[in-house]
């Protein structure tokens, strides 16, 4: 059995985003305009919020055909009875309407598209009351109109989800299990569907079929063993019986996955069975070079093939001891 977590750690590094300096200063830009024009209309003001795959440390570069994107809540500390959710959506918009060439009212956010570059910032507005009781926020849906959410609630259930990976950290850049596997199923799901669709699994579902599937697994010298965990995990979602549920553990606690028509569901767990099918081949395979050649067939050109010299000193992987964890 070749030991091929080098690779996959080398696949993280490369696929990771960590450098978000170029959105960070667009988001500046954006929200400086957004703050002068709801001032200047004399409308309430907002505080920012973190949140998304930038928040939770699971960015990922993008294929050629995608976007840089990064997720800002915004806010309003108002009482969501006193506005129409349509309207507080059309104060973001009016405001960033002529930022960039492309600047679109989605559902439950606003897009500010930037045609260089590759970038997408996503605004989601939030009413929240300091003195509310039930501390939940209320998301801005511009048909939907007022929804329940909490993504500072949402943030704080992934940070505990990950604790029990500590134990599986890269040398390289101290990143969790969790964390990479949730990097590579992104750009596994990106590979195989090349383009933004709503019946596309999200970024957010993998996290949380992470957060309830996924176990820490180490080889018994104490090393990491990416490969396994993704396999015994893809494993479990092939053969879950019926529909694969992404539950969101805060309001309006729905199933991520439950937009999938059958069919798109049903492709989704086919190739979780075809991901089993290759790891399970690459941990049979003796040679640290045909294994990488394989797992490229699903992660893309990106996982590194290591060449004849750097494998001239090959050595059987270690037996493996999986930790697991409820989530």
């Amino acid at each position: 059995m070749a030991n091929v977590q080098k690779q996959f750690e080398e696949f993280h590094n490369k696929i990771r985003v960590d450098d978000y300096d170029s959105l960070r200063e667009k988001r500046d830009i954006v929200l400086k305009r957004l703050r002068k024009h709801l001032k200047e209309n004399k409308r309430p003001g907002f505080d920012e919020l973190l949140q998304g795959s930038y928040a939770m440390g699971v960015g990922i570069t993008p294929i050629k055909e995608l976007e840089y994107d990064m997720d800002i809540g915004l806010r309003f500390e108002i009482n969501y009875q006193d506005y129409n959710a349509a309207e507080i959506s059309k104060w973001v918009y009016e405001g960033v309407e002529d930022h960039t060439d492309k600047v679109e009212q989605k559902g439950p956010c606003i897009r500010v598209t930037y045609a260089q570059g590759g970038y997408h910032l996503d605004l989601v507005c939030y009413a929240w009351e300091k003195n509310s009781n039930s501390g939940i926020f209320k998301l801005a849906h511009k048909t939907k109109g007022w929804k329940p959410a909490d993504p500072p609630g949402l943030l704080e259930f992934v940070e505990k989800t990950r604790k029990p990976f500590d134990i599986a950290k890269d040398s390289a850049t101290q990143t969790d299990q969790f964390r990479r596997s949730v990097r590579y199923l992104k750009r596994w799901n990106d590979e195989a569907i090349p383009r933004e669709s709503d019946t596309k699994p999200t970024g957010l579902s993998f996290i949380l079929l992470c957060a309830e599937h996924l176990s820490p697994t180490v080889a018994a010298s104490g090393q990491s063993d990416d490969l396994t965990a993704l396999r015994n995990f893809a494993l479990l979602m092939a053969n879950t019986t019926g529909r694969l549920v992404a539950k969101k553990p805060t309001p309006e606690y729905e199933d991520i996955l439950a937009k999938l028509p059958d069919a798109e569901m049903n492709a989704l767990k086919s190739r979780f069975e075809s991901l089993v099918k290759i790891l399970g081949n690459a941990a049979k395979e003796t040679d640290p070079i045909k294994a990488c050649e394989l797992l490229q067939t699903v992660f893309g050109k990106d996982f590194p093939v290591p060449t004849a010299e750097e494998t001239a000193a090959r050595t059987s992987a270690p037996a493996i001891i999986t930790s697991s964890s409820s989530a």
